[in-house]
C-alpha cells in the first residue's frame, strides 16, 4: 500500500501545483470550466449554489458517485517518455537508485529554475437530492494531493548533488587503505570508488540557507475533505431571470503538509508529514513535543481544519448562466510531526543527494542529522487553506451544447499550494446523440503555459448511469517536449 501513497507523491522536491480546478469530476475535466457547468454533487467544493438547479434529466432527483478520479503532471525539466518510466518504475518498485554523478549534475540543471506541477484527486463517494421546492443538498468525500515548487540555482545543485555540490569547496577523504582522512578541493569526481570514500563536503565560507535557496518554493499537501453543501432557488422569475445561493461547510483532514520558501534571503519553512511515510528528522524527532508514530495499516492523520464554501448564480431566460464562487475559507491546525527548519549556516553534510525523483526514498538524506537541512520541533502550526475566488459564464446551445468562460483567482497569497496566477478557462459541451457527450477546452495560466483538455462521456439509461474518460492537456498524446500526463476517469455514477 505504501507504494501507491508513494507513487501520488513521486517527484514532489521540485513540483508544482494545478490546484483545484475541477476537482475529481470526471465530466468537467474535458471542458476547460465548472464554475457555471457542474451539478448535484460534483458542485460540491466548486459552486455550491448550482445544487439548486434542476436536473437535466427529467425525474431524477439522487445523485451518487464513487471512485472519481483526476490526475495530472507536467514536467518543463523531463521529457514524457522519462516521466512515464518513473511512473512505470515507482508501480513496479524499481525505483534507480544509482544515479551517476553525470545524472545527479543534468538533473540539478535541468531543475533550476523549472517547475513540475501534480495533481491528485480522488472523490471516494458523493451524494445529492435535489427537489424544486426544497432546493439541492449533497455530501462529498474527496482526496487531493497537490506539489508546488520552484528550485533556484544553488538549491537545485544542493537537492541532486549534496556533498559534491559545488558550495561545499572541500571533501573529507577517507584513504581506503589505512582510513585516514584528508582534506581536499571539491573537484568534478566521477569514479564511484572514489565517491564511496568521500565522507562529507564542507564549505570554509558558509552562507545561511535562507540565502542559499533564495528565491526558491517547495509546498506540498495531502488533505481529505468532508463536505455537506445545500444550494437553491432564492427570487426570480421563471425564464426571466432566476437568482440561485449555495453554501457548503466542510470538515479536513490533514495527512501531509509541506511549505519552504525563501524571499529577500528570509527562510520559512514548516513541515508536518504522517508518520505513515517513516521520514527521519534525526534528534529533533526526540524533543518534539508533536512527534506521533504510526498505528494500523492506514496513514494516520496529522492535521485538521474547518473551512466553508459560499456561491452565486444568475440564470438568465434559462439559457444564460452567470456563477460566481468563494471557495476554502478557512485553516487547517497541523498537531503530529510538526518541524520548523532552521535557518542556519550550511557549513557541512554527508548527504550525497538526491539519485531518483522519489522524495520519499531520500528525503532522510536531507533531512536526518547528516542532512541538508535542521528542523526543530513544534507543537503546533495554524495555515491558511488556499482561498479561490471563482466566476464563470455559460450558455445553452438548443438542448445539444453548451459553451462557456471560467476564471479563478488564488485570494489567500500565503497558503501553501496556492496559484501562481489566475487561470483562464474557454470550453463546453456537445451531445450529437443522447448517449455520448464530449467535451473540449483551452486553458491558460496558472502554474501551466496553457492545455487543451478534451474528454467523453457514455450515458445509459436516460442519465441514470455515467461513465467517461478525459486528459486535462489533450496535447499530451501528440508531443514529447513540455509534456503533460493527464487522465481523468469515472464509471459509477447514476441517477434515480
Amino acid at each position: 500500500m505504501k507504494r501507491i501513497f508513494t507513487l501520488c507523491a513521486i517527484f514532489s522536491i521540485s513540483s508544482m501545483a494545478f490546484a483545484q480546478y475541477e476537482i475529481s469530476s470526471f465530466t468537467s475535466t474535458g471542458r476547460g470550466g465548472a464554475t457555471s457547468f457542474v451539478t448535484d454533487y460534483q458542485a460540491v467544493g466548486i459552486n455550491p449554489a448550482n445544487l439548486g438547479w434542476e436536473s437535466e434529466f427529467e425525474d431524477k432527483k439522487i445523485t451518487m458517485g464513487f471512485s472519481e478520479m483526476s490526475f495530472s503532471f507536467h514536467s518543463e525539466a523531463l521529457s514524457k517518455e522519462e516521466l512515464r518510466q518513473e511512473i512505470k518504475n515507482s508501480i513496479q518498485g524499481k525505483t534507480v537508485t544509482n544515479w551517476t554523478q553525470q545524472q545527479k549534475r543534468e538533473a540539478g540543471r535541468d531543475f533550476a529554475n523549472s517547475g513540475l506541477a501534480l495533481n491528485f484527486d480522488m472523490g471516494a463517494f458523493g451524494f445529492s437530492f435535489a427537489s424544486e421546492k426544497f432546493g439541492g443538498i449533497a455530501f462529498r468525500m474527496n482526496d487531493n494531493m497537490n506539489l508546488y515548487s520552484r528550485l533556484g540555482d544553488n538549491a537545485s545543485e544542493l537537492v541532486f548533488m549534496g556533498r559534491q555540490s559545488n558550495y561545499f569547496d572541500s571533501l573529507v577523504y577517507v584513504n581506503p587503505d589505512t582510513f585516514d582522512t584528508t582534506v581536499i578541493a571539491n573537484y568534478d569526481m566521477e569514479d564511484a570508488d572514489s565517491l564511496q570514500n568521500v565522507l562529507r563536503g564542507f564549505a570554509n565560507v558558509p552562507k545561511m540557507i535562507g540565502e542559499l535557496i533564495n528565491g526558491s518554493r517547495i509546498s506540498a499537501s495531502w488533505t481529505r475533505e468532508y463536505n455537506l453543501s445545500y444550494g437553491r432557488k432564492v427570487f426570480g422569475k421563471d425564464d426571466v431571470i432566476e437568482i440561485y445561493a449555495g453554501a457548503g461547510v466542510k470538515y479536513i483532514q490533514g495527512f501531509a503538509m509541506v511549505d519552504v520558501r525563501s524571499e529577500n534571503n528570509t527562510l520559512s519553512a514548516f513541515s508536518a508529514i504522517t508518520p505513515f511515510f517513516d521520514i527521519d528528522y534525526g534528534s529533533a524527532t526526540a524533543i518534539n513535543p508533536s512527534s506521533t508514530s504510526q498505528s494500523g495499516t492506514l496513514p494516520n492523520s496529522v492535521g485538521r481544519g474547518f473551512g466553508a464554501d459560499f456561491g452565486l448564480n444568475f440564470l438568465i431566460k434559462s439559457k444564460l448562466k452567470v456563477g460566481f464562487a468563494l471557495t476554502n475559507v478557512g485553516s487547517m491546525t497541523w498537531t503530529g510531526n510538526v518541524y520548523t527548519m532552521r535557518d542556519t549556516l550550511v557549513f557541512d553534510t554527508e548527504s550525497e543527494g538526491l539519485n531518483n525523483y522519489n522524495v520519499l526514498q531520500t528525503l532522510t538524506d536531507l533531512s536526518g542529522d547528516e542532512g541538508l537541512f535542521v528542523w526543530d520541533g513544534k507543537k503546533e502550526i495554524k495555515t491558511q487553506l488556499p482561498t479561490l475566488f471563482r466566476m464563470g459564464s455559460s450558455i445553452a446551445i438548443g438542448k445539444i451544447a453548451q459553451l462557456g468562460v471560467d476564471v479563478l483567482l488564488p485570494v489567500e497569497k500565503e497558503a501553501p499550494t496556492i496559484l501562481e496566477g489566475a487561470i483562464i478557462g474557454f470550453g463546453g459541451d456537445i451531445r450529437p446523440i443522447p448517449w455520448i457527450r464530449f467535451s473540449a477546452g483551452f486553458v491558460t495560466g496558472g502554474n501551466y503555459d496553457f492545455s487543451i483538455p478534451l474528454g467523453v462521456t457514455f450515458i445509459a439509461g436516460n442519465g441514470s448511469w455515467e461513465g467517461g474518460i478525459a486528459s486535462r492537456d489533450a496535447v499530451t498524446f501528440f508531443t514529447q517536449n513540455g509534456p503533460t500526463l493527464s487522465f481523468s476517469t469515472g464509471f459509477l455514477r447514476f441517477r434515480f
